[in-house]
């Protein structure tokens, strides 16, 4: 019987440890499925910035025309900054439609984004296809700035779908692809000089077309992906109650003042600099116009990164107070040998955009959480709002002062953002963990 016994109990311990063995996975199963999780959110962030990337080249399709349509269409630099106002306009409109309707919060974010790069394609397509000048343009690129707003603050709500903490950097890449796309028309320009204006802008259509259809058949919705809200146009001003989401907004105004302005206008500012120089060709300022503004995209990512240690605020006091020193000696740089103006030009390209994404990380944080893409629309249409004025303000000064001292007032950006940036808290941890409990 003792025999027979010690078998059994042998027999069990040796059954134990073989079943210890079959069940690793199954301890480590927590570990493994938070991995899968991680892995899937990082394709998600991968799918959503390379989607913007196509999306927002519609944007500027326009702007890397103006040198061309300056001289076919015979335009003043006056006239051809509503190649770009235009499409800010038609934004800012975007933006207040789709928060006033809550269309990113009531509906799949993913259909709107489609729904948006479809449309921003086809008016896109029709600005190669039929304008031919000024009101049809304009009118055009409106309508293309308004689907835009179904593009970038819908974009932040998916990438934010899927993370719970680390968002800051995770912009950053978001961003930095939407910089990247904002720049990919000049270098368009560059490589396809042979090619007219309309068929440039047509590939910029076809790309938008791309980028819709690889969220709304490649992306899946995010783990944290609150619920459909409830359609409460009250939210549209609501969203200011928190005050340190109001003073977020405030500074991302600051910085909007001076970011569209100097994208749109730095190719003039180097056209004047550069004139008689081997790079005053068209060719040649438009592949510097895209060094420059593409510069921006290394900041969001590195900035980004910089995040995870340091928080979301200072990186983006940080990047504010090097673009508002750049701004100020714009005037004094301009008399610089060309080279050296050129490599100053691309630090103020790597800061001017490497606030962009703290910035909407701190109001995803600071926000109502079950309205997240409502306020982040309406942010950046007050943002872009602004920046209409600036656009508009810059060739205006230029025409007084002439080009050397015409960026310098958009230093008064910057200044403002710093201002409300320092009343804002502390962010908490030291890895920027924005809006680590919320859903959206």
């Amino acid at each position: 019987m003792k025999k027979r016994f010690w078998k059994v109990k042998l027999g069990a311990i040796g059954s134990q440890d073989e079943s210890t063995e079959g069940t690793v996975p199954r301890v480590s199963e927590p570990t493994s499925a938070s991995e899968q999780v991680s892995r899937e959110g990082n394709r998600a962030l991968a799918l959503v910035s390379t989607a913007v990337f196509l999306t927002s080249s519609t944007w500027f399709s326009g702007t890397a025309a103006a040198p061309d349509l300056i001289h076919s269409w015979g335009l003043s630099s006056t006239e051809s900054a509503w190649l770009t106002i235009s499409v800010q306009l038609g934004f800012i409109a975007g933006t207040f439609l789709y928060a006033f309707f809550n269309l990113a919060d009531v509906f799949n974010p993913r259909r709107v984004f489609f729904v948006s790069a479809l449309l921003g394609a086809a008016f896109n397509a029709a600005f190669a296809l039929i304008a031919d000048g000024l009101p049809t343009a304009f009118a055009f690129r409106a309508l293309t700035g308004v689907t835009l707003a179904g593009i970038y603050p819908v974009g932040m709500k998916l990438v934010a779908s899927w993370f719970r903490s680390q968002l800051g950097w995770r912009l950053g890449i978001l961003v930095g692809a939407l910089t990247l796309g904002t720049a990919f028309p000049y270098l368009i320009q560059t490589l396809g000089s042979q090619f007219d204006w309309r068929t440039l802008a047509g590939t910029a259509s076809i790309l938008a077309l791309a980028g819709g259809c690889l969220v709304l058949l490649a992306l899946s919705d995010g783990p944290f992906l609150k619920a459909r809200a409830p359609f409460d146009a009250r939210m549209l001003w609501r969203v200011f109650a928190h005050l340190p989401f109001r003073r977020t907004a405030f500074g991302y105004f600051g910085h909007m003042w001076e970011l569209y302005a100097f994208w749109s206008m730095i190719i003039f500012y180097l056209g004047a600099r550069l004139q008689g120089d081997d790079l005053s060709t068209g060719t040649g300022l438009s592949l510097l116009a895209f060094l420059i503004i593409a510069t921006g995209s290394l900041g969001c990512i590195l900035g980004g990164w910089v995040s995870r240690r340091i928080g979301e605020k200072k990186v983006a006091q940080f990047s504010l107070m090097v673009s508002c020193i750049l701004c100020l000696s714009s005037g004094v740089l301009y008399e610089l040998n060309s080279g050296l103006l050129v490599a100053l030009l691309l630090i103020w390209g790597f800061f001017v955009v490497s606030d962009s994404p703290q910035f909407s990380a701190l109001a995803v944080r600071f926000c109502p959480s079950q309205y997240t893409g409502t306020a982040l629309t309406v942010q950046n249409g007050l943002g872009f709002a602004i920046t209409v004025i600036s656009i508009q303000l810059t060739p205006w000064m230029a025409e007084i002062l002439g080009w050397r001292w015409a960026l310098t007032f958009l230093g008064v950006g910057p200044l403002i953002g710093l201002y409300f940036l320092q009343q804002l808290p502390e962010n908490g941890d030291r890895n920027g963990q924005a809006g680590s409990d919320k859903e959206v």
